[in-house]
């Protein structure tokens, strides 16, 4: 009895020994994988835009059943804080990219807090730009106004995030939003506001700058005090959630 515990024991040792040695081999080629590719899309990024980019993680991957591609999150080298996903096909294809539109992104963008920074508003956004496909150019100096003329976006929809600010109204984002209308030559613009607390807002500004796509469960981890929901189009200015400061 005592020997055949014995031989279970070194038979199940043997067993760890080699699981073990099989997940270290898994986790060492996903890595090398994972470089492999990257290294690849910034490649065919920098073959397409002639100039050079930085991968900082590996997203959703080939090989599945309803899936034939790899998603690459980058930044230019020179700018973290744009960051876009480019997906590349099992063949080594670029399938898409989202640097372009990340680059109006970022003109909306500087238009928006400039204008917020006069009223005392500190704020940060992301735009989505809607009914545009841009995936064919590669100019990367390409202007805002040049952008809308070529590609007719149907509409721009933002998510902003904005410190917390005493007595902050709906009526402070107008001058704003029609800045951003005027300098994209009257496309209609949309925006929700998430208003994060002074003790959150830091923390929050770091994670919202490093993602390329924001959603609403980016917010979970922070104390959001107050929403709006904001569009300005042909008609004018217009409220859809006031927030608290606007009750």
């Amino acid at each position: 009895m005592v020997g055949n515990k014995n031989m279970l024991h070194k038979l199940l040792k043997k067993v760890s020994v080699v699981v073990m040695a099989i997940s270290i081999f898994s986790l060492i080629g996903c890595s090398e994988i994972d470089h492999q590719q990257a290294a690849d899309v910034e490649k065919l990024l920098q073959e397409k835009y002639d100039q050079e980019f930085k991968a900082t993680h590996i997203g959703g991957r080939y090989g599945t059943a309803n899936n034939d591609t790899v998603t690459t999150y980058l930044h230019p080298a020179n700018n973290e804080s744009l960051v876009f996903k480019a997906v590349m096909d099992k063949n080594g294809v670029l399938v898409s990219d989202s640097y372009i539109p990340r680059l109006i992104s970022d003109s909306l963008n500087h238009i928006l807090k400039k204008e917020l920074e006069v009223a005392g508003i500190e704020s940060e956004s992301n735009t989505v730009v809607m009914d545009a496909d841009s995936s064919a150019e590669t100019n990367s100096k390409i202007s805002l106004e040049e952008y809308v003329k070529t590609y007719k976006p149907g509409y721009f929809s933002a998510d902003m995030i904005v410190k917390e600010t005493p007595n902050l109204t709906a009526e402070q984002f107008e001058k704003a939003l029609t800045a951003v209308y005027q300098a994209s030559t009257e496309t209609t613009f949309q925006v929700a506001i998430h208003v994060i607390s002074n003790d959150d807002y830091e923390e929050c500004l770091k994670k919202f700058k490093s993602m390329s796509d924001i959603s609403d469960s980016m917010y979970a981890d922070y104390k959001v005090v107050d929403e709006m929901k904001l569009f300005i189009d042909t008609e004018g200015f217009h409220i859809f959630q006031a927030g608290k400061g606007g009750e």
